[in-house]
């Protein structure tokens, strides 16, 4: 998979066009994969009197996993076409910004989100709010914030 990866990226690097008709490719995916979940049936099958597979938890797991694809593609497409971070190298700062980011984002995952959206909007799209928010917060929203700290340049768009 690393391999056909680094092909991939290798083939599209540079090409913004490319890169764009793939992330829309990708919300396309993943609107497709929400549609397919929520259509589904679900046997519902027992040993023992115990259900052998949880069918809304199975819908949580995909609700979360597509709300990061979104925000993941969507973080990425804002950040080359406004952003255009770029880490900033031999910064003190970096380490320690590091991790409290990722502290932040431990909390959001495990309490804050659970406890706000999760709670406002349901188990489904709770999840795929909460985890798109996630990824925007770590692609774009983190890296401003260390890009101030830090006091990084803003490099120009191609």
């Amino acid at each position: 998979m690393i391999f056909i990866v680094g092909k991939v990226q290798d083939k599209i690097s540079g090409k913004e066009k490319l890169q764009d008709k793939l992330t829309l490719a990708g919300l396309i995916g993943v609107a497709a994969v929400l549609v397919y979940i929520l259509i589904k049936s679900y046997p519902m099958d027992y040993v023992d009197g115990k259900l052998l597979v949880d069918p809304q938890k199975m819908m949580n797991d995909t609700f979360k996993a597509c709300g990061a694809v979104t925000g993941l593609l969507i973080g990425s497409y804002l950040d080359r076409h406004y952003f255009h971070y770029e880490i900033p190298q031999g910064s003190a700062n970096l380490p320690i910004l590091t991790w409290v980011g990722f502290a932040i984002l431990f909390a959001w995952k495990e309490w804050f989100a659970p406890a706000t959206i999760v709670a406002a909007f349901g188990g489904h799209w709770g999840h795929f709010i909460s985890r798109c928010i996630m990824l925007l917060f770590g692609t774009v929203g983190w890296p401003l914030v260390i890009r101030k700290v830090c006091g990084a340049p803003v490099t120009e768009s191609k």
